[in-house]
């Protein structure tokens, strides 16, 4: 009888130690996801991204904090996919303006007026990129936020076409900055 208590208890043990293993390791990765994006943010964004808090469940990004600038919160979104590890990201990045004015209308109508904006800047970037680089200019992703362009670029762009790249898209009015990353691997 003794010995078989012993043995579910040794069975028992070790099972929690596998799960507790398994965890670890799970915990461990998000972890390192977590501080993956948080460097990347840094890198990319300086420190507009010190607002922003990084939380990772299962690979989940979830973006939280308070900023002031709508480019931010949309880049840090971008900027959060193209890094390895992430399988999604959840974005509550909420602005100062919608903070302090919660009810207002012409918070509202700000933003939809700037997300115009960012289409008009955003189709004047695709159609330089394609007009100057042919098929390439159709490989490259592009997003625009208040006058931010990101470039997103697949690993077998050199450095020289990136760099053209770049340097085409800050030629377009109403480019303010660019931002070139690598398009996360799709597995």
């Amino acid at each position: 009888m003794k010995l078989k208590t012993l043995v579910k208890m040794v069975l028992v043990g070790a099972v929690l130690i596998g799960v507790s293993a398994a965890y670890a390791a799970e915990n461990q990765a998000d972890w390192s996801t977590t501080l993956s994006v948080k460097l990347a943010l840094l890198t990319k964004l300086g420190t507009d991204s010190l607002h922003i808090d990084v939380d990772t469940i299962a690979g989940a990004v979830t973006l939280k904090g308070v900023v002031d600038k709508r480019e931010t919160k949309e880049l840090a979104e971008t900027i959060a996919k193209s890094v390895a590890g992430v399988k999604g990201v959840s974005n509550d990045i909420r602005l100062e303006a919608s903070v302090a004015n919660p009810n207002k209308v012409g918070v509202a109508a700000n933003e939809a007026e700037a997300e115009l904006k960012d289409a008009l800047l955003q189709t004047k970037v695709r159609i330089e990129l394609v007009e100057k680089m042919g098929a390439d200019g159709f490989k490259i992703g592009t997003d625009a936020a208040d006058g931010v362009v990101t470039l997103e670029f697949d690993r077998d762009f050199t450095t020289a076409r990136r760099q053209e790249a770049a340097k085409l898209v800050k030629g377009v009015g109403g480019v303010t900055k660019v931002v070139s990353i690598e398009k996360k691997e799709e597995k």
